[in-house]
């Protein structure tokens, strides 16, 4: 069915996330149990008053895939150097939860990324680098197994 790689994050989850909280759980000294009631204590105070945002605890923005999701497209070294086992992404996300920042979502972090980029980069140094891909690719094949 089209749009299947579209599915709600609620019904998958990335395998790896798992590995990362008790990695980061392990960084922070904390155990699961400490998590665990934690997040019990949390539902107690949503419960309790709904407009509260607590910033350490809670996504800056929801799900809803009508407003928030879009494709990114790159090469796979790129996304590597991104969102790999010891990427950009993975850093931000362990120092992130060693500040306290608990429930660390890749939309907020991938949010992030882009924000940042959009402050520092200018369409110029996208173009620069545009061009220097073009370039990579007149030497061969930028991706495995193609022809």
């Amino acid at each position: 069915m089209p749009f299947d790689d579209l599915a709600d994050e609620s019904e998958e989850t990335d395998p790896g996330d798992e590995a990362l909280d008790e990695l980061a759980g392990t960084l922070a000294g904390e155990s699961s149990s400490d998590d665990e009631s934690r997040a019990n204590e949390t539902e107690t105070i949503e419960d309790n008053d709904e407009s509260t945002y607590d910033s350490q605890t809670e996504p800056a923005f929801p799900t809803a895939k009508t407003q928030t999701q879009h494709s990114i497209y790159c090469l796979p070294e790129t996304w590597d150097t991104i969102d790999g086992a010891s990427g950009l992404l993975f850093e931000a996300e362990i120092m992130l939860r060693r500040d306290g920042y608990e429930a660390v979502q890749k939309r907020e972090l991938h949010n992030a990324l882009l924000q940042s980029a959009a402050q520092q980069l200018t369409a110029e140094d996208i173009a620069d680098a545009f061009v220097t891909t073009r370039e990579d690719r007149e030497s061969g094949s930028l991706l495995d197994g193609e022809s």
